[in-house]
Parts: structure tokens; C-alpha cells; sequence
């Protein structure tokens, strides 16, 4: 099984609830990205179906509901459709192939249409017995209410630094690169077990910290010449703006190390967490990503 870093309360609330028998039938993960609440319902969904996590998107039993690469396009869809969910609804209508539960994961439940989003309030008002749809957001308040108050929300919050600290330690990396995904990852294990585990994703990572950092102290010119790669991709937009979107929360995660060295003071910090956030929502409405960028530029000192 993959090891949880965290999130022991969540946990032992679902043990309860399994052995008193009392799983409702949709779950909303509410919590930073990278936090772990996918993780925590692939971890949730495999004892439900009783498999092993290896073996959990192999299940009839298990439906992932995602953005995806549309098959006419080649390119990412801009959001989770209703043709996606009519395939859940589908899915979640027919009797478990294993005669016990069957189960859904909506990862970025924000992303569903406003049709999507109607389809699934069907399902949610009339769930089917022994079926469990777990929703996955960054932002419960992106979501339909009525779909939110069909579901009993979850809340995941960073986790204590000693936890990643103990996950590092029995690994072989280096002192100095355990100490800094100790420092980079602020909290969020999503971000330390990739730090840890993919070498390519680390290298990634570390460069957008570094680039984050070379910022600050700059002329404006200079910080457009810094940020000139991050506009490169012209073919497909929404991948590029997911792309884009992806930056911008590595940037906003590590103001939190800026914060912890001193390096930035707390109105300044904030003042750049709200407008990168702001980027981040206008980027979805297809507002020009070079614009927003150079509004966060001007707000870095």
C-alpha cells in the first residue's frame, strides 16, 4: 500500500465509518493541490474494493473521471464534460462486477461543465446502493452547492514538517537535497514524494524555484526576459495554460519560504499570493497569460 503522510484524523474517520458500515455516498476532498486527497482516495478506494493500490485503475469496480486528451483534437480539454459523465452515470447504473461496491474518483471536480455538473446532481439526489463518489478540489466554492451539499466535504490541511521529515529520512538522498525538499515542499507531501521520487520532476521543480527567486531585485525588462520561455508553447492553449498554471503555484508555494527566511515581508507576500491566485482563476476564463504574468511581475519587489 502507498504510504500516507498525514492526514491521521481523515484516516481514522473513514476506519470508523467502515466498521460501523455508515459510508455515505459521495465524499468531497476540499484541500491545497499536492496536499494528498488524491492519494487519500486511491488509498480509501482500494480497501472499499479490496485491492491493492497496484492493481486499483485494473478494477470494473473503480471509474477515474478527469480532464482528458479529447481523441478528435489530440489536445486537452478545457474542462470535464458531459459526455465524461454520462459514461460515470453509466458506470455507477450497473451492478459491481465483484458484488461489492463500486467507486468513483473526480479528480479537479472544479473542472466539470456547468452540464456535467447538472448530470452528476442526478446521480448525487438518487445515488445507487453500494456505489461511493468521491470528489477532488482545490475549491469547494467552484463547485455547484447543490452538488456540495449533497456530498459531506473533507477537509485536508498541510501536514506537520516532522512527517516529511521522517518520510526523507528513510530514503538514501543526499543531507543537502532532503533539506531542501524539507523546505520547498511547505508541508504538502504531493510535493515531497515527486521531489523524492521523480529525478526529472525535481529538476523542474528546482528551476522554477530558481527562477521564482531570480525575480525579485530585477528591472521589469529583466524579469519579462526571465519569464519569455513560459509563453513558448503556440499549438495546443489549454495545455499550455495548465502548463502555465502549474508555475504559478510552484511560485506560490515557495513565498511561504520567502515568508519563513525573511526574504519578503507579510503584506508583500500577500499582496503576491492574491494576484498569482487571481492569474491562476482568470487563466481558465482564457484571459491572455502574458498579461496576467506581468501583473505578477509588477507586484515582486
Amino acid at each position: 500500500m502507498t504510504e500516507i503522510l498525514g492526514h491521521k484524523a481523515v484516516l481514522d474517520f473513514f476506519e470508523k465509518v467502515r466498521e460501523n458500515d455508515k459510508l455515505s455516498h459521495a465524499y468531497c476532498f476540499v484541500g491545497p493541490k499536492n496536499v494528498g486527497k488524491f492519494t487519500v482516495a486511491k488509498f480509501l478506494s482500494a480497501q472499499i474494493l479490496g485491492l491493492s493500490i497496484e492493481k486499483l485503475f485494473t478494477s470494473p469496480d473503480l471509474f477515474l473521471l478527469e480532464q482528458i486528451i479529447k481523441p478528435k483534437t489530440g489536445k486537452l480539454g478545457k474542462d470535464i464534460g458531459i459526455d465524461q459523465v454520462r459514461e460515470l452515470v453509466s458506470f455507477l447504473s450497473q451492478h459491481s462486477f465483484l458484488g461489492g461496491y463500486k467507486v468513483a474518483i473526480i479528480d479537479n471536480a472544479d473542472l466539470l461543465s456547468v452540464n456535467a455538473s447538472n448530470a452528476l446532481l442526478k446521480t448525487l439526489e438518487e445515488p445507487k446502493s453500494k456505489t461511493i463518489i468521491f470528489l477532488i478540489t482545490d475549491d469547494e466554492k467552484k463547485l455547484l452547492p447543490t452538488i456540495l451539499s449533497r456530498c459531506q466535504s473533507i477537509f485536508f490541511s498541510t501536514v506537520l514538517q516532522d512527517l516529511i521529515q521522517n518520510f526523507l529520512d528513510k530514503t538514501t538522498l543526499s543531507i543537502e537535497k532532503k533539506e531542501y525538499i524539507l523546505n520547498y515542499s511547505c508541508g504538502l507531501p504531493g510535493i515531497a514524494v515527486k521531489l523524492t521520487m521523480d529525478e526529472d520532476y525535481f529538476l523542474e521543480y528546482s528551476q522554477e524555484v530558481k527562477r521564482f527567486e531570480d525575480l525579485f531585485g530585477r528591472f521589469f525588462y529583466e524579469k519579462l526576459k526571465i519569464v519569455e520561455d513560459l509563453f513558448g508553447d503556440k499549438k495546443d492553449h489549454i495545455q499550455a495554460r495548465k502548463y502555465l498554471r502549474e508555475v504559478l503555484r510552484i511560485w506560490q508555494i515557495n513565498l511561504h519560504v520567502f515568508l519563513k527566511s525573511n526574504k519578503l515581508d507579510r503584506q508583500t507576500a500577500l499582496n503576491l499570493y492574491n494576484s498569482i491566485n487571481q492569474a491562476n482563476e482568470l487563466l481558465i476564463k482564457n484571459v491572455h497569460p502574458r498579461l496576467l504574468v506581468e501583473n505578477i511581475l509588477l507586484q515582486i519587489p
